[in-house]
This record gives C-alpha cells, sequence and structure tokens, in this order.
C-alpha cells in the first residue's frame, strides 16, 4: 500500500495545487479500475436520449393557436334513415371473408374442445375449494 502512495506521489509534479489534483481525479477515467457495474453506470449514462433542441433555439411556442371555426349547420352530416343504415350494412356484409364450411368445422371444434377443457378446469378448482371448505369449516 506504500508503494502505490509513492508512486501516485512520483507521477504528480511538486508545484501542482491540491484543487487541480482533485478535479483531474474526478475526470480521469482510469479503465483498469472500473468494476463491471460502474462500466454498466457510464454506458447508461451515454446512452440517455437527448432532447432535440428546436429550430429556434428557444421553448417557446413561436406562434399563436389558431382559432377553431365553428361548423356551419348544414356542413353537419344527416342522419340515416332505417333504410340506408340496412343498405350499408348489407353492403359491409359483402365485404367480409366468410369461412368456408371445412374451416367453420374446424372452429367449432376447436372451441368446443376450448370450452370443454375450461369446464373441467373450474369443476375441479370448484371440488377441490370445496373439499377444502369443508375440511376447515367442517
Amino acid at each position: 500500500m506504500a508503494e502505490d502512495v509513492d508512486k501516485a506521489e512520483a507521477d504528480v509534479p511538486a508545484d501542482a495545487a491540491a484543487e487541480d489534483l482533485e478535479s483531474a481525479e474526478l475526470t480521469e477515467v482510469d479503465e483498469a479500475e472500473l468494476t463491471a457495474s460502474e462500466r454498466v453506470a457510464m454506458a447508461a449514462v451515454a446512452a440517455r436520449p437527448v432532447r432535440k433542441q428546436s429550430a429556434e433555439g428557444a421553448s417557446g411556442k413561436g406562434a399563436a393557436t389558431p382559432k377553431q371555426r365553428r361548423r356551419n349547420p348544414e356542413d353537419y352530416e344527416r342522419r340515416a334513415t332505417p333504410a340506408e343504415f340496412v343498405r350499408e350494412s348489407v353492403a359491409e356484409l359483402k365485404k367480409v371473408v366468410w369461412p368456408t364450411p371445412s374451416q367453420l368445422q374446424q372452429y367449432f371444434i376447436v372451441v368446443l374442445v376450448f370450452v370443454l377443457i375450461m369446464m373441467v378446469i373450474v369443476a375441479l378448482l370448484d371440488v377441490v375449494f370445496g373439499a377444502g371448505m369443508l375440511k376447515i369449516f367442517g
């Protein structure tokens, strides 16, 4: 340990001020002395996102917000009649890609199996918790 102190003193010129030494020690980074956590911390500091500066350089709006214009009553869309609603609904349903009968059968079986599995899980949980309640509260 005394050797380390002697080596450190040998590296420092005799006329260097104490303040200069402290600032040099704080700013110099010796990669060999950094621990893994210090390396991660330095990488995290370097990877922080930086806010972009605006073109003006100032953090103001620059221009006033334009006022909203009121819509004229004529600009509002009129309500659709029931006949128009049905006509548009049928037009939308024609755009739908409907499953083929084989796909429909496959989906039906998948959903049925899933529902049966969920029923078994719920029934087992009901039996287990029911037996536990009877055992606890007798």
